[in-house]
């Protein structure tokens, strides 16, 4: 495990990830300087210890709110303030020139967004005020609530969506990934919650077997085509799905596969299963079982495995076992926090929040399985594969 602490370089600022890569971190930094509100885009060599700035900005107001997204060359900024107004930057991570610095005004507000990749953006906007009369045009329409745009940075245009798939989704159901060696989406169509679909099974003499869970892939390059020509649909396979008996949610990542928790509900059968990358087959690879009171944690793998955990409240202690790809088994006091992260199957990393009306700290705990040893911090943190990243 490699601990990575750079709160010595940003002491008493508001600092953003925006990626955590074998060699680099990069990170927004916002501050006062010289009596100004400044946002800094910067790049944090790991190997020389060295921090250089990418970029930065004066911040008119910084209320707005900014998402990055990071691509191996550029970095992806969009800005808003929950309006119909937004800008979008696209920046070169090596010399921070703009490659794309534009300014939309959409119908609606502002309600998330995502990349498909780093010439597209999805946007998605809901009702507001100014808006009320053409939504509810819009609404009698196409029966869907919010408006998904594509907007494709190249030509500084947008295109609006009429998949209803797409437009339902919230923005971390649309996953950009590869299976079988090409560019795909992940389109995740889940029916609400977990009580809600729960509650269906509990009335399907009403409801009938159709409710369900689905999971699409789409490769983006059709995605985009098929979006520009305005089709009324995507061309999406569906590749998983379950119906009012059953729940299917997605669980994460790693270089092999991408997995999703499936449980069928009369038998209270709960197991992982993956979708391989190499040749989109899938199969369940292990039971998640769960007693009331337990909870699951899915550790995305990133460059390395995945790995499950079964997480058990024992009184004063928390039991920790490996299910999948993992094989701790360990306890640890309740007084460090709820556990967040595994690191090489050895490292548990707990988080602890300390409130009141007016001020909140943040503590993270790093603990050592093997050898009980543990280090605690005041911060946030970030983990991926081997690192932990403490800002």
């Amino acid at each position: 495990m490699k601990i990575e602490d750079l709160r010595n370089i940003f002491t008493g600022s508001r600092v953003e990830l925006i990626e955590l890569s074998g060699e680099y971190i990069y990170y927004a930094e916002e501050k006062q300087e010289e009596g100004l509100n400044s946002l800094f885009l910067l790049e944090y060599n790991r190997r020389t210890k060295r921090e250089r700035v990418v970029a930065n900005y004066i911040l008119n107001d910084p209320s707005f709110v900014h998402h990055y997204f990071a691509f191996p060359a550029d970095i992806v900024m969009l800005i808003e303030d929950g309006g119909s107004e937004l800008w979008i930057l696209s920046l070169d991570k090596e010399s921070g020139r703009e490659r794309t610095m534009a300014r939309l005004s959409l119908i609606g507000g502002f309600q998330g967004c995502a990349a498909l990749d780093s010439s597209h953006l999805l946007v998605w906007t809901q009702e507001n005020e100014k808006s009320r009369e053409l939504f509810r045009a819009y609404r009698s329409m196409t029966g869907q609530e919010r408006v998904c745009y594509l907007y494709d940075l190249a030509e500084g245009k947008y295109y609006y969506v009429k998949d209803p798939r797409l437009c339902a989704a919230q923005p971390g159901e649309v996953v950009p990934c590869q299976v079988q060696g090409a560019e795909q989406l992940l389109v995740l169509e889940p029916h609400g919650d977990e009580a809600e679909k729960r509650k269906c099974y509990r009335n399907r003499r009403w409801l009938g077997e159709d409710v369900n869970d689905n999971v699409w892939l789409c490769p983006v390059l059709d995605a985009v085509v098929s979006i520009k020509a305005g089709e009324p649909k995507t061309p999406m396979d569906l590749v998983l799905s379950v119906g009012t008996g059953g729940l299917l949610r997605y669980a994460g990542l790693d270089s092999q596969g991408l997995y999703f928790r499936a449980e069928y509900f009369p038998d209270s059968d709960q197991r992982l299963v993956v979708l391989r990358r190499e040749d989109g087959g899938k199969e369940a690879v292990c039971s998640l079982p769960q007693g009331e009171g337990d909870r699951l944690l899915f550790q995305s793998g990133g460059a390395g495995p995945f790995r499950a955990y079964l997480v058990q409240d024992k009184g004063e202690e928390y039991q920790v076992r490996g299910l999948y790809g993992a094989s701790l088994d360990t306890a640890f006091s309740k007084e460090l926090g709820e556990l967040v992260a595994c690191v090489e199957d050895r490292y548990l990393v707990a988080r602890y929040i300390l409130a009141d009306e007016t001020d909140s700290f943040e503590f993270h705990s790093v603990r050592d399985a093997q050898t009980g040893s543990q280090q605690s911090y005041e911060c946030r943190c970030a983990v991926l594969d081997q690192t932990v990243v403490l800002y």
